[in-house]
């Protein structure tokens, strides 16, 4: 081979060395370089000239003068050996690397090859991996989520200098606010929670997108109208959106304040990667806060509840119960749960309340509500009400929630109550009859007294008041005989009325026919009495002057409610008709005068149409007294 050749060769070797991605370097029995290649220069920011002045010594953290000896000796034995290290560049920086070492007899000369792979991608992988295993676990782990957002911070000071600067906002879609549940910073305060504005943060949140802000960048975006100044002048601002699927709940920002450190795009990619993971982490969190202030607020709902409240399973067995349904049945919470619930029943209730249970957890319709006896530890026996219903245990077994109320003293309270208005009835009912019974001694009285007056007026009058007073006994009548002592049913009231009426003048149907149409109206007696006393007159004034001898006719009565709950009364004829136009404030009958001031007394209207014979049209409402 000549030197041709020979140049040849070395220059072949020498771009094949250069080409390859990894270092590679060739040292000597004492460490001294004898050779590198372009990729080891560039990773260790050496010149040529500059590293193989050097030793293995120099650029390798872990490789000392001591350690080298018994390296090269393993080499030499093994022929081979792989390690992993930490090499250190000219600028002081360090970064991770896999050594694979060689013994190669070269020349003459012992040497050894090694090629150093840079780890730094592969390290940066397996720590944001870490990172995001730490998140999740946090999320898992942490008791609040102030825990959480400590353990986020933490991790994410591990990939990057954060420690000083970090912030966490977090955005209310239903409200519009925007708070800062976690917030560290060298010079701001944590800012108030408050609506959207033109901060850098919410700039993120507005457009869903990752933001790198050098001074330059902030000062376009300023420019813009995009975003304003908000606190202390930052160096870079870094901040990612926190996103749910495509909802973005927050931002999460680093910043540094000095020129030591500058974010770089690395970064900025590092907090896009694991921001998907911190979502999720907060998102979890939340509704695992929000569910345990829902548990927490329940529990205390159902401890203060003024109802028993008792889980039933379906072998019958309490599984849960409020001091409330511990204070009914007597019972310690140790004795009553897990017992048969059937110890507490009396007698009468245990079918019922078996029969109900066994059915409802058949997924049978039976009554929810309903009554039965618990008895008590110290043999107490107490009325309950009771509410079931189905429900699911965390086994998705099924069981029965109960709410239990203690109507025992509810229920002796009706029972007086029932027994007290017994009485008042018998007592009212009494009375009634009693005022039924003068009355009628009244008419009787006047009925005797009539038997020795000769004068017809005079006798008249005395049939008339014989009349208005036996129109007020029959309502007494009438409620006494009644369901409801309270109110009469005036439609019966005025069939009764008009019969007896019929009866005192001796009119017969052939003569004069009668002719009701009255809806179901029932009135108090403090209606009933003056509206009787009404019905009566304009009755007994169609008796007596509407049809004289030869003439035949009807009286026509009706009755109903009208708006605004108010009732019409209507009591009319197609007699003979009243002589000339009818001015009832200034009538000199007795009768047509005592129309119009029981029309007052029931504080009414009355209107007279004399066309065809005569109707009288009273409007009342029914009268109250306090």
């Amino acid at each position: 081979m000549d030197d041709t050749d020979s140049v040849q060769e070395q220059q072949l070797f020498q771009l094949s060395m250069d080409r390859s991605s990894d270092a590679i370097m060739w040292m000597a029995a004492d460490g001294a370089f004898i050779y590198v290649n372009k990729a080891a220069c560039h990773a260790l920011k050496y010149t040529r000239e500059e590293l193989l002045s050097l030793k293995v010594f120099d650029i390798d953290v872990n490789m000392t003068p001591e350690v080298w000896p018994k390296l090269w000796a393993d080499l030499k034995q093994k022929g081979s050996e792989k390690l992993e290290s930490l090499h250190l560049r000219k600028d002081g920086s360090v970064f991770p690397v896999e050594i694979s070492g060689n013994y190669v007899e070269f020349a003459g000369k012992e040497v050894n090859c090694a090629f150093a792979h840079d780890l730094s991608g592969r390290k940066r992988s397996e720590q944001i991996q870490a990172s995001l295993y730490k998140i999740s676990e946090a999320a898992h782990a942490a008791e609040s989520l102030e825990q959480l957002f400590r353990a986020i911070h933490e991790t994410i000071t591990e990939l990057m200098p954060a420690k000083n600067n970090f912030y966490i906002a977090l955005f209310d879609e239903d409200s519009g606010m925007l708070s800062f549940p976690y917030f560290v910073d060298e010079f701001d305060e944590a800012p108030a929670t408050k609506q959207l504005g033109k901060g850098l943060t919410e700039y993120v949140l507005r457009t869903g997108a990752p933001l790198l802000a050098s001074p330059e960048v902030f000062a376009e975006l300023e420019k813009q109208g995009e975003v304003k100044s908000i606190g202390a002048p930052s160096i870079d601002w870094l901040g990612v959106p926190l996103k749910i699927k495509d909802k973005t709940i927050g931002v999460l920002v680093v910043q540094s304040y000095t020129e030591g450190f500058r974010y770089t795009e690395e970064e900025k990619n590092i907090l896009t990667f694991i921001s998907e993971q911190v979502a999720m982490a907060i998102t979890r969190r939340l509704a695992e806060d929000a569910l345990q202030e829902s548990e927490e607020m329940f529990r205390s709902v159902v401890e203060n509840s003024q109802s028993g409240i008792v889980i039933i399973d379906a072998e019958f067995r309490p599984m849960y119960a409020n001091d409330e349904m511990l204070r009914i049945t007597g019972y310690s919470r140790d004795e009553f749960i897990g017992s048969d619930f059937r110890r507490y029943l009396d007698e009468e209730s245990l079918e019922l309340v078996a029969d109900r249970y066994q059915r409802r957890q058949k997924g049978e319709e039976v009554p929810s509500r309903y009554e039965f006896t618990i008895v008590r530890k110290d043999g107490e026996k107490r009325r309950v009400e009771i509410s079931s219903t189905l429900i699911k245990d965390s086994k998705q077994r099924a069981a029965t929630l109960t709410q239990v109320r203690d109507v025992t003293e509810q229920r002796q309270a009706e029972e007086q109550i029932k027994a007290s208005l017994h009485e008042k009835e018998v007592l009212l009912r009494e009375i009634h009859h009693r005022v039924k019974n003068n009355l009628q001694i009244i008419s009787s009285l006047l009925n005797l007294q009539s038997q020795h007056v000769e004068d017809s007026k005079a006798l008249e009058m005395f049939t008339e008041s014989r009349l208005r007073v036996r129109s007020m006994a029959m309502v007494h009548e009438k409620l006494y005989r009644s369901e409801n002592l309270s109110r009469v049913d005036f439609k019966e009231y005025v069939r009764s009325l008009s019969y007896h009426l019929f009866q005192m003048y001796g009119v017969t149907p052939d003569k004069v026919t009668l002719d009701m149409d009255i809806e179901d109206v029932l009135l108090d007696i403090n209606t009933a009495i003056p509206c009787g006393l009404l019905v009566s007159e304009l009755i007994s004034n169609a008796l007596k002057h509407a049809f004289p001898e030869g003439h035949t006719g009807t009286v026509t009565i009706n009755m109903k409610p009208i708006e605004n709950g108010g009732i019409e009364l209507r009591v009319s004829d197609n007699g003979v008709g009243l002589e000339g136009d009818l001015d009832i404030k200034n009538t000199e009958s007795f009768g047509l005068q005592l129309v119009d001031m029981l029309t007052e007394q029931l504080q009414g209207t009355l209107s007279i149409d004399q066309n065809g014979g005569t109707t009288f049209a009273i409007r009342f409402k029914e009268l109250s007294f306090s």
